[in-house]
């Protein structure tokens, strides 16, 4: 399944000058993580602000709450060594109230290549991986037997039929999941090198626009990505297809 992965921001690598032949010998083994994770949800151009209501292409006017994303397979592929390094845990999860997260670790030395990671995981890792994905976090297992979500968002809607000054919250709540629907995300190629003193900045964005403006969300105020539902699916593959995650 293909997604379109959409550019909005840049990769942030706060590494100061060094010698590449000096990176390892002067500087004492990292204590741990040196790779920090960094979510960002868009809509449209501008950052998302959950304290702000906005309204979609269809009307509707709505706020959100929570935005989260469960990552697995984190890793990055050097050129240079025509190796895939595997810098991470195999899951973690990122959100607008968690987010950063220190996870996985590039040893120092000179790089030139991508980062790449799965959003939910192919239909092996969902069965290999339950045992992990549950100790990380368990609601992101499904109970249907069809792996794992991965893209979850919880808001609230205008109730339509009322003026938005007497208007009442209408809660909704969409989960992309699955391992039908998951997908591959990757950076563009990059070139950085690093010492054993460095954090490794790397941003996660998404645009929730494509998601949401077309979306009748008075009509459809929840979505599960369920296989056996046919117009539940339908919807949650067309936002799936829509979705765009961009490593920076």
């Amino acid at each position: 399944m293909n997604h379109k992965y959409l550019l909005f921001g840049i990769l942030i690598l706060a590494f100061s000058a060094c010698k590449e032949d000096s990176l390892i010998e002067d500087n004492p083994a990292p204590p741990g993580d040196n790779l920090e994770w960094n979510f960002v949800p868009y809509y449209g151009e501008r950052a998302f602000n959950f304290d702000s209501a906005y309204a979609n292409s269809v009307g509707v006017n709505f706020m959100l709450d929570t935005v989260e994303l469960f990552l697995g397979d984190i890793s990055f592929y050097d050129f240079n060594q025509e190796a895939t390094i595997d810098t991470a845990a195999n899951y973690f999860m990122l959100s607008n109230y968690k987010p950063q997260v220190l996870e996985g670790n590039l040893p120092a030395g000179g790089y030139y290549g991508y980062f790449q990671t799965i959003a939910g995981a192919d239909s092996a890792a969902a069965v290999d991986d339950l045992a992990e994905i549950l100790s990380v976090d368990p609601k992101w297992v499904r109970r249907d037997g069809f792996g794992i979500n991965y893209f979850k968002i919880k808001g609230r809607i205008f109730d339509p039929a009322l003026p938005i000054t007497d208007s009442v919250f209408i809660p909704v709540e969409y989960t992309l999941g699955s391992y039908l629907l998951s997908d591959t995300a990757r950076s563009e190629n990059r070139s950085f090198s690093i010492d054993n003193l460095q954090k490794v900045r790397v941003f996660l964005l998404t645009d929730l626009k494509p998601l949401l403006d077309k979306l009748p969300m008075s009509l459809v105020t929840e979505v599960e990505s369920d296989p056996t539902n046919t117009q539940d699916f339908t919807i949650a593959k067309a936002m799936a297809d829509s979705l765009s995650i961009g490593i920076f």
